[in-house]
């Protein structure tokens, strides 16, 4: 069969944020990115099958990412030569890195419709359950130890914390405005803010984690420096990257 005369797949943005409306729970769109061959986030695909490896072949592919507020991300992008459809994969959770899944079995990436609603439909009884079940075993098997929240400082000393657990997330995600990264499993707070908003803001979530009864040990790495292994008081961040 010629796929000459397809029409071009809808935006994958639309499809996706579509999509998200349409899943149980509440799931939000990321800002679709350009695919170039095994871009950031692609090695955090916890079972694709053969779908996946032929999309990134494709130079002209966008994708998109769906964040759950526990902590689960679906990516989603157009199946090559079917215009009609869209390839939606499982992530790994929050926190979580392929050597947590090694001996876990996880959900398979699926073709779906372009109809959003048939879509979601399609995630919700092929997926969906599965992904979540499957997510339990993997937190676990990547938690740090009991209740621990590790904040690290990247090269710009942009903040970056790490937790398996799901009520942690939940306030970082639904509570106070962070993002979770496709690519790391880390939560972030948008580039948008300003050094003094960043700083104020996780010294609030911090001190709230703390109160809830978790560990927050935060580590500071320095661009022109060994990181530091010892945990410092929160009153004691370094300040972040002047925007």
């Amino acid at each position: 069969m010629s796929h000459a005369h397809q029409q071009p797949p809808p935006p994958v943005s639309g499809f996706a944020a579509s999509l998200a409306e349409h899943l149980p729970g509440r799931w939000q769109a990321g800002e679709p990115t350009s695919l170039v061959a095994q871009e950031a986030g692609s090695h955090r695909i916890w079972h694709s099958g053969p779908l996946a490896y032929a999309a990134f072949d494709a130079a002209d592919v966008q994708r998109c990412v769906l964040t759950s507020l526990y902590g689960l991300q679906l990516y989603v992008l157009p199946r090559p030569h079917r215009a009609e459809q869209f390839l939606v994969l499982p992530l790994l959770p929050a926190g979580c890195q392929q050597e947590h899944v090694k001996d876990l079995p996880g959900p398979p990436g699926i073709a779906v419709s372009a109809d959003p609603v048939r879509a979601a439909a399609a995630v919700r009884r092929r997926m969906l359950l599965e992904y979540r079940f499957a997510s339990l075993p993997a937190l676990r098997a990547a938690s740090q130890g009991h209740l621990q929240v590790q904040v690290t400082f990247d090269a710009e000393r942009s903040p970056r914390i790490r937790t398996t657990y799901i009520r942690a997330l939940i306030e970082l995600l639904a509570r106070d405005g962070f993002l979770l990264d496709a690519a790391t499993g880390e939560c972030h707070l948008p580039d948008t803010l300003t050094e003094a908003q960043t700083r104020r803001q996780l010294i609030k979530s911090l001190e709230r984690l703390r109160h809830l009864g978790f560990h927050v040990s935060v580590r500071s790495s320095l661009a022109l420096g060994a990181p530091s292994t010892e945990p410092v008081p929160t009153a004691n961040l370094p300040k972040g990257p002047s925007r």
